[in-house]
């Protein structure tokens, strides 16, 4: 970008060579990134909003947790042994234990993302949503020409995450893996340094520290280092996550507004708390525009934002009708600069974002004014795109994911229920 030293391509392609070794030898750390694209989105067709069935799945979760756990109390209650009845309400009774069951019931992130991307293509989806598209995505993305051919950074590029409309944010299906996976682990960190006896503000800074710069980080090996993006998204669906679990069972802040907790006690008993029903879209207080990496945007590796940036100059008119207003009106750079710095804080609290002045390839900056040619020197990269298909799923046929069952029960489960929501109509997109 102006301002910033520029690589020549020899010294270029040495750093690149080094970071591919370097990738391969991270090995699965690496490969479980995966990357969305909020820009480049369709503005013939309407997306059908799937935040209903998302909150009815993380429903059926608690519904499940309260009955069986509930289950292990009574029957711990029948316990002649004082000493093992007594452990056995301590852990059933625990904050950790309601975290660990929601954790175990979506099965690892990476899985979990391929388990959506399928469930959102099924006949049991086209029937509850017939009316709008669950799932986009397409081979013309962001992605398809960053990095050389040679580099493993390519490898987790081959899986791209598709776009979804949830309560009217556009987000990408791997937030759900980070919300569920990366959230359950700060949680556990910072409930271990709590009980270590440091300050829960201090417990919070570091834990966000940790995933944001550390080694295993969005800046490190599940991150930047594994395909060359610092996702800002990412690191949002990591904090709300982790104010998920903890608002299992105590008040949290939320949209600058107080949550209760979704789960209370009743004496000796696990209970859903009043606002926590099917149709009550409670999960909704957890989704935000911070989690669209478009308007909440990422940090590019040097060699990967030179075609990222001449993808959106060349996808401008398209980029701002899709964000329009709901007249129809294309919305002005300042509103986009208006929402980076917004987003850039989760209600004034620190997730670990990138700081805006190194976010530097955004509809801001590449979707006004005139089109500047991309210099030669600062995308020498294979400009081929890389097919990838839509209508093959992202599993093999038959294959299945310990833990991940609940996202296909779960859509069976809430067809009748929610068939009202994918009927009704659907604002224009983009709007808060």
């Amino acid at each position: 970008m102006n301002g910033k030293p520029r690589l020549d391509r020899p010294t270029y392609l040495a750093l690149t060579l080094l970071v591919a070794i370097a990738a391969l030898v991270v090995g699965p750390s690496a490969g479980l990134a995966n990357e969305t694209d909020q820009f480049l989105l369709p503005i013939d067709q309407e997306f059908a909003d799937v935040g209903p069935y998302i909150s009815s799945v993380h429903y059926q979760v608690l519904e499940d947790f309260v009955t069986r756990t509930n289950r292990q109390i009574r029957d711990a209650k029948r316990e002649p042994d004082r000493l093992k009845r007594e452990a056995i309400l301590q852990q059933a009774q625990s904050p950790l234990t309601a975290a660990n069951h929601v954790r175990a019931a979506f099965g690892p992130g990476f899985f979990e993302t391929l388990e959506l991307e399928n469930v959102l293509r099924t006949q049991g989806a086209k029937a509850l949503f017939p009316k709008g598209i669950a799932a986009f995505k397409t081979s013309n993305w962001i992605y398809s020409s960053v990095h050389l051919p040679f580099d493993p950074r390519k490898i987790p590029l081959a899986l791209p995450s598709s776009t979804i409309r949830v309560f009217d944010h556009y987000i990408g299906t791997d937030k759900f893996g980070h919300f569920h996976d990366l959230g359950h682990i700060y949680h556990k960190d910072f409930v271990n340094l709590c009980n270590l006896g440091v300050d829960r503000g201090e417990a919070l800074r570091r834990v966000v520290a940790d995933y944001s710069r550390g080694p295993i980080s969005e800046a490190g090996s599940i991150g930047f280092f594994a395909t060359g993006v610092f996702s800002n998204g990412d690191l949002a669906a990591n904090y709300l996550g982790f104010k998920f679990y903890l608002n299992l069972t105590e008040p949290v802040m939320l949209k600058g507004e107080l949550q209760p907790p979704m789960l209370v006690r009743q004496g000796e008993y696990w209970s859903l708390n009043t606002h926590v029903r099917p149709d009550s879209n409670f999960f909704s207080a957890f989704v935000s525009d911070h989690l669209n990496e478009a308007l909440n945007p990422c940090v590019y590796e040097w060699g990967a934002a030179g075609p990222i940036e001449k993808k959106l100059r060349e996808h401008a008119n398209q980029i701002l009708t899709f964000y329009a207003d709901e007249q129809g009106n294309k919305r002005p750079r300042e509103w986009f600069e208006a929402m980076e710095r917004s987003l850039a804080t989760y209600y004034g609290e620190d997730y670990g974002h990138s700081k805006l002045e190194n976010a530097t390839v955004t509809i801001a900056t590449c979707c006004f004014g005139p089109a500047k040619p991309p210099e030669e020197s600062r995308s020498p990269t294979s400009r081929s795109p890389w097919p990838l298909s839509t209508d093959s799923p992202s599993l093999p046929k038959g294959a299945s994911r310990p833990g991940c069952q609940i996202i296909s029960s779960g859509l069976a489960t809430t067809l009748s229920r929610l068939e009202h929501h994918a009927e009704s109509s659907t604002p224009p997109p983009g709007k808060e």
